[in-house]
């Protein structure tokens, strides 16, 4: 017999007389019932026994037998590598759509004007009567002026042609004519004509010159003009710039102070 079934069978033998025990121990007098005394070696046998039944008992290690060592596995074949596949063009931007031409409004016709209503027919003006003309005077110191002018030049003709004349009236011609002479002389020395007048023999101006005695110039008119109005300034200015005119003096001036002369390109110096 092993040791675990001793163990089990005076463990089964303790208990037993234990329990005859508490069985003897209730069947007597309660006054006179004491608790038997245990011998102490049986107690400890029992203890120990006791102790040993309860604890559990270890399985004894089997002895495994040696399994054999798992046949490596193959490695597996590295799978090839997928080629790259390639990049997808881009797909063409789609064209946008044409927009849709605008209809053409239609064309409004316009309204047709209304008719303008027929006008009365206007009373017509009754024809006014015309005014008398009037015939413009010449002026007479003008005349006059102009008239000395005209027999200073003639009477500077005759005595050219008869240089023996002995007449009074001849001499006094012949000095008034000096004497203009001299005053466009002096104009032609200060006029500046334009340079576009100055090769034309075909215009002339006739000034009005008034004076004072001394022979400062008082005012230049034009009295008939050339038909360029540059032209006559120019003679105008060639005047004024001239003053004080050379005139006689004394009784001789009344017949310079109001004096009309003729300027033409040729003059100029």
């Amino acid at each position: 017999m092993s040791d675990r079934g001793v163990g089990a069978g005076l463990s089964l033998f303790l208990h037993l007389l234990v329990l005859g025990m508490v069985l003897f121990t209730w069947t007597s007098e309660p006054e006179l019932r004491r608790p038997p005394k245990i011998p102490p070696h049986v107690m400890a046998v029992v203890t120990d026994q006791t102790e040993r039944a309860a604890a559990p008992t270890r399985p004894e290690p089997k002895q495994e037998t040696p399994q054999p060592k798992p046949e490596p596995k193959p490695k597996p074949k590295p799978e090839p590598k997928p080629e790259p596949k390639p990049e997808p063009k881009p797909k063409p931007e789609p064209k946008p759509e044409p927009k849709p031409k605008p209809e053409p409004k239609p064309e409004l016709k316009p309204k047709p004007e209304p008719k303008p209503e027929p006008k009365k027919p206007e009373p017509k003006p009754k024809p006014k009567p015309e005014p008398p003309l009037k015939f413009e005077q010449p002026d007479m110191e003008e005349l006059l002026a102009q008239e000395r002018l005209e027999m200073a030049r003639q009477g500077k003709k005759q005595d050219q042609e008869n240089p023996g004349s002995g007449d009074p009236d001849s001499k006094v011609e012949q000095e008034t004519a000096s004497y203009i002479d001299a005053i466009s002389s002096a104009v032609a020395q200060r006029w500046r004509i334009p340079g576009n007048y100055r090769n034309r023999n075909d215009i002339r101006t006739r000034v009005r010159i008034r004076m004072v005695p001394g022979g400062d110039v008082v005012n230049v008119d034009v009295v008939k003009s050339s038909g360029y109005p540059d032209f006559d300034d120019s003679v105008v200015k060639g005047v004024q710039l001239a003053s004080p005119l050379p005139v006689p003096k004394g009784d001789g001036f009344e017949e310079f102070r109001t004096l009309v002369l003729e300027f033409e390109p040729g003059d100029a110096k």
